[in-house]
């Protein structure tokens, strides 16, 4: 069996205080649901702008480039 220190009871004392319990409800899923729905946006766009679908006025996609 391990020592048992004052860090080591600090630390299980924050840690496990809310270990197993469920909080009814949707809980934190609609910003979940809202940030991934940006993220989807956003990689959409890039993917317009690299296959020029969107052309910027300046902006290169191309290798030559680099």
């Amino acid at each position: 069996m391990g020592q048992k220190t004052a860090l080591g009871s600090l630390l299980k004392r924050i840690g496990n205080s809310n270990q197993g319990k469920v909080v009814p409800g949707w809980g934190a899923t609609p910003v979940m649901a809202f940030v991934g729905a940006m993220l989807i946006i956003f990689l959409l766009i890039m993917l317009n702008i690299y296959n020029q679908s969107v052309l910027l006025q300046g902006f290169s996609v191309d290798w030559n480039g680099v």
